[in-house]
């Protein structure tokens, strides 16, 4: 896996908006927390279109992101926000250059499209905080451009119905719809021996047991080497209740498999939403109560 060089105070920091826009006012802050990191953001073209939910056309958002990963003087790219849109655009970017020019691309949730392809062509990326979130005291917008700059985490995390065990592997992964979504394309990448991380919003406890039913029905929770789980925000119950809680859904998806599962991870739709290095190797210790993740 290819690794980007570690940014420096004054590089140029690429603002793209790959899915929906945000309001033109929001810019400004998000501007002024990235200059008083050090660095100098450069606003793409799609941050200030609007079509439908989107940030300008398909073509407009897969173009803006070419532009800022052929750009030389482009150190890192941040994606301003998720929602929707990235499967729509994405088959028009060539993520080919960043092979030899590589260089952070940083975001979550349905940013993980954008992972996954990153993945398939062997370049690390950074599921972490999106601009539209930065804010002075946002610590998870901090850490992010720590590790942008090459300081590499280490996290501790508490959770329930943990299985015991210990993994040193690549980690992958992202939003558990998104991951599902892509299944049989292009972009779906070999989990084989490594570390998955998921987490999702919004998605009602049986819509959450029949994704994980899917991955283990197309036999991708087979042979992992470590699962860990972040939040599932607004994971709602049905009337009758499901019966099941997000912990016994995973564990009961993996039930067959032996490998560390570690639940509680500070990642996901709620804060802090701490930064993971996708596709660099890390070491996962899980005891019955806690977890340890360090790259």
């Amino acid at each position: 896996m290819i690794v980007p060089a570690k940014i420096k105070q004054g590089d140029k920091i690429g603002i793209v908006a790959p899915a929906r826009f945000i309001k033109p006012e929001q810019y400004e802050p998000i501007c002024q927390f990235i200059e008083k990191q050090g660095f100098v953001p450069v606003l793409g073209d799609t941050t200030h279109l609007e079509h439908n939910i989107f940030a300008g056309t398909d073509t407009a958002r897969a173009t803006d992101l070419q532009q800022m990963i052929d750009n030389p003087e482009i150190r890192a790219i941040l994606c301003v926000r998720g929602g929707y849109g990235c499967i729509r655009m994405v088959g028009g970017v060539n993520f080919r250059p960043l092979r030899r020019r590589p260089k952070w691309i940083a975001g979550f949730s349905d940013i993980t499209v954008l992972h996954s392809a990153l993945s398939a062509i062997g370049v690390a990326s950074i599921h972490g905080q999106m601009p539209v979130n930065f804010t002075s005291d946002n610590t998870s917008a901090s850490e992010l451009f720590e590790v942008m700059q090459g300081q590499l985490p280490q996290y501790v995390f508490s959770g329930n119905s943990n299985r015991q065990g210990t993994a040193k592997a690549d980690v992958v992964g992202g939003n558990l719809a998104v991951l599902c979504s892509i299944i049989g394309t292009q972009y779906q990448t070999d989990w084989s021996g490594k570390i998955l991380f998921i987490e999702d919003v919004g998605e009602p406890l049986y819509r959450i047991d029949r994704m994980m039913q899917q991955l283990r029905h197309a036999n991708l929770l087979k042979d992992l080497a470590g699962l860990v789980v972040g939040y599932f925000t607004d994971a709602e119950d049905n009337t009758p209740s499901f019966g099941m809680t997000v912990n016994d859904i995973v564990m009961d998806a993996v039930a067959g498999y032996d490998y560390p599962v570690a639940f509680g991870f500070p990642a996901g739709h709620q804060q802090p939403n701490s930064p993971l290095i996708f596709g660099r190797k890390a070491c996962l210790t899980v005891n019955n109560s806690d977890a340890t993740l360090n790259y």
